[in-house]
């Protein structure tokens, strides 16, 4: 029996789609099997660009299963471009799998959020998690093995920092490395794997169109709200490249300078005081305030499963409280909160998300806010260290629309990919809504909303 099981080892270890299988009952698609026996060369070096929803993930939570459990000797780490993309999506994939394993492979295996291990005294083989951020670039530094794998998700928003210090240990020749994600950037180490460096890599195109993972509806809302030559739906549905390099609009770097800056209140006093409330749409989502004030902004609250009433009352507090010269509010689900306010005197601006916005290299509204705020920061605008906000602003990517106008990725798609809708983000960009003119002192302690500069139809 023990020569039979060593035997099925020495077939599995040249075969992972086979062990996927067997051991969980699962039977890859066509795409994820081509890429599946190209990792399981010695030192290969595995490259794939997808559309959404193909099952990257899972392709490389099975791999990551594969070499700890077939191979002696291993050291793994996995990383990805956020971390809710590695411990809530990869990890917890790992988990998923681990937990409708065949037992052999179940009771050998101890998975944690961000840890796999194999289980007794004697063994070593183990996978780390570790969030990758350019400040601290050795997510992917220290491994040594006769063994190593590299696991790296959504690869195309990883800082070049991260490669650039992993290099040893990606080039050694016991390592298997394979990185994974929608092509969103056209520079950098990932996109030089499908280019300059692409006699070095294996690589694989994962389109939407070849997958029976993905919905022909999605495919279908995707052509009818972009285009098919529009780059999202290059990026999302046929795992193509962009035209441009339009990914992530806000950079990690720039929001968390900007979260470390400090300012006094000399700095900021003389601007008019502005809120954004964004009021949550569904109920996993955050109804958030947050107070702008030239280049100073702060986080007045974060709610959830909260009533318009009460909102609607917080937000009054703070206006008086902050003598508030304008109060911008999303309309798509604040009209109860427009309502209440409007109701006991004041005078709230409602803003349609998806509205016309003000200048016409935008396709609505939101994306000119966020655009907007993305200047306020880049001009030194100073946000607070919230791990919240800080993932909310570096979350949404922008593309550009056949027409040529910018747009910011929709919060349902971005939950489609895992991530949170950026609720707080909303907020504070709602307060560029539109230039607002800072009231008399005489008005200053009225009711009376402050003058908006700029007309703006909010049923546009």
């Amino acid at each position: 029996m023990k020569d039979l099981l060593q035997e099925q080892i020495r077939r599995w270890r040249k075969d992972p789609v086979s062990f996927a299988h067997r051991i969980f009952r699962f039977q890859p698609t066509e795409q994820q099997a081509s890429a599946m026996m190209a990792f399981a060369q010695p030192g290969a070096h595995v490259a794939v660009r997808s559309g959404h929803g193909v099952g990257k993930s899972t392709m490389m939570a099975l791999l990551a299963i594969w070499l700890l459990v077939l191979f002696r000797n291993v050291k793994a780490a996995a990383t990805a471009n956020s971390a809710p993309q590695l411990k809530d999506v990869f990890m917890a994939e790992i988990g998923r799998l681990v937990s409708i394993a065949h037992p052999w492979v179940r009771d050998q295996l101890d998975p944690t959020s961000m840890r796999l291990a194999v289980k007794g005294a004697e063994a070593t083989n183990f996978l780390s998690a570790r969030t990758a951020r350019p400040e601290k670039p050795d997510a992917l530094q220290g491994f040594h093995a006769e063994n190593m794998g590299f696991f790296i998700d959504e690869a195309f928003g990883v800082s070049d920092k991260i490669f650039e210090v992993a290099a040893g240990s990606l080039s050694t020749p016991g390592s298997r490395v394979i990185l994974c994600g929608n092509p969103t950037a056209t520079s950098g180490y990932a996109f030089e794997a499908f280019h300059r460096n692409k006699h070095l890599w294996k690589t694989f195109t994962f389109s939407c169109l070849q997958s029976p993972l993905v919905s022909k509806e999605y495919i279908d809302h995707m052509r009818s709200q972009y285009g098919e030559d529009s780059d999202i739906f290059k990026v999302r549905v046929l795992g193509e490249f962009p035209s441009t390099s339009v990914n992530q609009l806000i950079p990690r770097a720039l929001a968390e300078a900007s979260a470390a800056k400090k300012l006094n209140a000399h700095d900021f006093y003389y601007a008019p005081v502005v809120l954004g409330v964004d009021v949550a749409w569904e109920g996993d989502d955050r109804s958030s305030i947050c107070l702008r004030q030239g280049l100073h902004s702060k986080i007045l609250g974060v709610y959830r499963n909260i009533d318009n009433m009460r909102l609607g009352g917080l937000v009054n507090q703070f206006w008086t409280q902050h003598k508030a010269d304008a109060v911008f509010v999303d309309v798509g689900w604040g009209t109860g909160v427009i309502d209440y306010l409007r109701n006991i005197g004041r005078n709230p601006i409602p803003v349609n998300f998806g509205g016309a916005p003000i200048s016409p290299e935008y396709a609505n509204k939101r994306t000119e806010m966020w655009c907007e705020m993305k200047k306020w920061l880049e001009s030194g605008g100073s946000v607070e260290d919230n791990a919240d906000l800080i993932e909310d602003l570096v979350s949404p990517e922008i593309y550009f629309l056949n027409n040529g106008k910018k747009i910011l990725e929709k919060k349902v798609d971005m939950k489609k990919r895992g991530l949170s809708s950026p609720d707080i983000g909303d907020s504070l960009a709602l307060t560029f809504a539109s230039p607002v003119q800072k009231m008399s002192e005489l008005h200053q302690y009225s009711n009376t909303a402050g003058k908006v500069q700029t007309e703006y139809d909010v049923l546009a």
